[in-house]
């Protein structure tokens, strides 16, 4: 038994999610000259909500799809077997995420050697290999090598993955508790570590909003309950108000959930919400509103980006070092425009051939060995 349902509008949602991380980490910059422009300040307020906005969606997107996966599983085979569900995941996820590393420990470290550049890599390695990279992130801060610091939240996605599948069994029947004692935790997590030295947006606790709330959608969907008819025959009007406000909260988000109308951490609960029900429902649209202005799966090439966006994601610290090296090189360090525009353009073409290949190549061929690993 392979997946039964292919959802050919998420593809293209996923490049979207990358591309809001990408521009998010593009403006991350040493130069004083160019973070006490003017320009540049405007830019990164607005970007930095994007790259928050896009790791919440591809979470939510890993929980609706997982989810959905599981529950089409159980229902056509009559049982779920999570030691395959392990494989088909590891299979997706592991090849390119140890080569990415390997490149980060090793090459990385060795290249730079070679140019008279050595550096220490101060990541410890088994954080990252045993998948809990976002608690080294917590408790000792940022890797010397962005190619490795990124890679925390496939940690957060891995560490989802190995309680999903008993969690559903463990609350079948009574998954509104679930969706609940979720909730319950995020926000329980969000007040005791809101104000202290803790990072919170790397821990996974933090991040059970997103995860809950991308797999009640599921839910909804798959079991076509709880409103599930009223969402599907939304009105256009009403579509169209959702992204009206969506792009509304990113231009004021400050105002919104960045005040002191309300404590620090109920804003921050009510922002993560807002935005993981928001994206939540952006999907949820793209496979079944009947009313959808348009839907993402007829954009070829923004459909295929989304394809091979995992090796985009893995890849896009790199493009980013080597876009930074390309101003240098040209003397452009400084110019606020070229690094505004030129180092993400040149990031961007860098990874995009490589992102090709390791889909093509390497990724898709491991792939193949997933239809072994459903239950019969």
């Amino acid at each position: 038994m392979g997946q039964k349902v292919f959802f050919k509008n998420l593809d293209a949602l996923r490049f979207i999610a990358f591309l809001f991380i990408f521009l998010g980490h593009a403006l991350d910059t040493d130069s004083e000259r160019i973070m006490n422009s003017d320009v540049y300040g405007w830019v990164k307020n607005y970007v930095y909500i994007f790259g928050k906005t896009g790791f919440s969606f591809a979470f939510v997107l890993s929980s609706y799809i997982n989810t959905w996966v599981i529950l089409e599983e159980r229902q056509q085979a009559g049982k779920f077997k999570p030691w395959l569900y392990y494989v088909r995941r590891a299979l997706r996820i592991w090849p390119l995420y140890f080569l990415v590393l390997f490149i980060g420990f090793v090459l990385l470290p060795l290249g730079m050697e070679l140019i008279g550049k050595p550096y220490e890599e101060v990541g410890n390695p088994w954080y990252f290999i045993l998948f809990v990279g976002n608690f080294f992130l917590i408790e000792h801060g940022w890797t010397h090598s962005p190619i490795i610091s990124v890679l925390w939240s496939v940690s957060v996605e891995e560490q989802f993955y190995i309680f999903w599948p008993f969690l559903l069994i463990l609350f079948r029947r009574h998954e509104k508790w679930l969706f609940l004692l979720l909730l319950i935790i995020f926000g329980i997590t969000t007040v005791h570590y809101y104000g202290t030295d803790v990072n919170i947006w790397f821990h996974t606790l933090f991040l059970l909003g997103d995860i809950a709330l991308g797999a009640l959608f599921a839910f909804i969907s798959f079991h076509r309950n709880w409103g599930f008819k009223q969402l599907e025959n939304l009105s256009k009007t009403a579509i169209g108000g959702v992204y009206a406000l969506f792009i509304f909260s990113l231009l004021a988000y400050h105002q919104l959930f960045d005040n002191a109308l309300l404590p620090g951490a109920v804003n921050l609960i009510i922002e993560k919400l807002f935005y993981a029900i928001i994206l939540s429902f952006f999907i949820f649209e793209q496979n079944f509103c009947l009313n959808s202005f348009f839907k993402f799966g007829n954009l070829n090439t923004v459909t295929y980006l989304g394809v091979i966006s995992y090796g985009l994601f893995c890849f896009h610290e790199i493009g980013l070092l080597l876009g930074n090296q390309a101003l240098i090189r040209f003397g452009l360090e400084s110019d606020i425009w070229a690094f505004l525009f030129l180092k993400p353009l040149v990031a961007f073409v860098i990874i995009l051939p490589f992102s090709h290949w390791s889909w093509n190549y390497f990724e898709k061929p491991i792939l193949g060995l997933k239809r072994h690993f459903y239950t019969k």
